[in-house]
């Protein structure tokens, strides 16, 4: 009996990455003063990771707004059409300055908005391509089944590996989970995690699929 068969990769949700020029002098100036606010780069007494935690980076100094205005036109880029609903004057942010021995734990972030970026001031893959692994490794994982759920022998935890350099944004829905691997570098590592809500129109689920 002639048995005819195939393989679907089907993980839907779409990943966008935008990036700056290398020398855009937001990206350094943002990181320097991230780590200043954090408490700095004693490795000795490296602070809780709420201290670490800078929120509200992009609204507090002319680079900061900078690059909001950068992260807001990608984000339209990322919606299309859908952009007539995002909103203008929220956008929940965050810098994230990773001390060695650092990483973060498989989240989702669909709590403080509907799109997710995360943009790397400092990272180590200049000239190395997006999805190869980098330091430290970020990882956007298979939204489409619990974590807990057993998989079989051959079966790996899918996810899509980002290599973390200057000035590169990583644009996706904000339900994805997502990690970092453990950060082994000398110096801080810095990222700005900002959400983006939708104002979506009510019940359009229901216009659009039913």
């Amino acid at each position: 009996m002639d048995v005819r068969s195939t393989t679907l990769e089907l993980w839907p949700a779409r990943i966008s990455f935008f990036e700056t020029p290398p020398d855009w002098e937001v990206n350094r100036r943002l990181g320097d003063e991230a780590i200043a606010r954090a408490g700095g780069v004693d490795e000795k007494t490296p602070g809780s990771a709420a201290k670490r935690r800078v929120r509200g980076i992009l609204d507090d100094s002319t680079e900061g707004q900078a690059l909001k205005a950068h992260l807001f036109g990608c984000a339209r880029l990322v919606l299309g059409n859908w952009s007539i609903y995002l909103d203008p004057n929220l956008c929940e942010n965050r810098a994230l300055v990773i001390m060695p021995g650092g990483f973060i734990s498989t989240h989702k972030d669909s709590r403080e908005g509907d799109l997710t970026c995360v943009h790397f001031l400092t990272g180590s893959g200049a000239g190395q391509p997006i999805n190869s692994v980098g330091m430290p490794r970020f990882v956007i994982e298979d939204p489409s089944r619990y974590f807990d759920e057993g998989r079989l022998p051959f079966e790996s935890r899918h996810g899509f590996s980002v290599n973390p350099r200057p000035g590169l944004s990583v644009f996706f829905p904000s339900h994805i989970p997502h990690n970092q691997h453990p950060y082994t570098g000398r110096r801080p590592h810095v990222q700005v995690v900002a959400n983006f809500r939708l104002n979506l129109p009510t019940a359009i689920e229901e216009r659009l699929f039913d």
